[in-house]
């Protein structure tokens, strides 16, 4: 099956020259990288590397990987963070799951056999908690909701109703697929610490606007 990956940058120049040239050419059949306004030198140097490129035309984290899964011509689709938190290694695996019939795949932190080298205090009682009640709420058994490193079978992801377009996209969609009934799997995955760059989440702002999302989508029908 063909496969798209989709990187989402913003001043990451430090760590996509660390990372992305590790994404092995044979794994996937196409890269994209969706830039959102970046002024560090990140689109040109992704640019010399022969990705494609484009700066996204909505703010926030879900408008990008919108507009940039609207671009995919892969019929697997991986969501890829190259600020230095996860692995290029994985994609491999990521993708032999989603090929044995998963219709979404989240690579867990906290899976067993996982572990996040980035998290602090107040993150990992969000992860953790976050998680728990998307489990509860919606009778899942995930381990890791809010991680960006995932991947999907585009005709799967058709079927959801994704509105989120900043970081309440993480939750939303384990949420939605959830909700379609659709087939779901967790596999462990180490999570280092970033690479450079400043790390965008603000939890206090994050954790609402996610907060919001999760009441949001328990209030709506199946």
């Amino acid at each position: 099956m063909s496969v798209t990956l989709i990187a989402a940058t913003w001043n990451e120049l430090e760590a996509a020259r660390v990372v992305l040239p590790r994404i092995d050419r044979k794994w996937v059949d196409e890269i994209i990288v969706v830039d959102g306004g970046s002024t560090d030198g990140t689109v040109e140097f992704c640019q010399s590397q022969g990705y494609t490129v484009f700066t996204q035309k909505e703010r926030g984290y879900g408008a990008a990987m919108k507009e940039a899964g609207a671009m995919a011509q892969g019929e697997l689709v991986i969501e890829f963070p190259p600020d230095g938190n996860s692995l290029p290694e994985k994609v491999p695996d990521v993708i032999k799951k989603l090929q044995e019939g998963y219709d979404f795949v989240i690579a867990s932190r906290y899976a067993p056999g996982a572990r996040s080298d980035d998290d602090d205090f107040l993150t990992a009682i969000g992860n953790w908690g976050f998680t728990l009640l998307t489990n509860i709420l919606f009778g899942s058994r995930y381990t890791d909701v809010l991680v960006g490193f995932r991947g999907y079978r585009k005709g799967a992801y058709a079927k959801l109703d994704m509105t989120a377009t900043g970081l309440d996209w993480s939750i939303q969609m384990p949420i939605q697929f959830r909700k379609k009934r659709l087939r779901v799997a967790d596999i462990p995955a180490i999570e280092p610490a970033r690479i450079g760059g400043v790390r965008k989440m603000r939890p206090f702002q994050t954790g609402v606007r996610i907060l919001k999302t999760l009441i949001k989508e328990r209030c709506t029908l199946y």
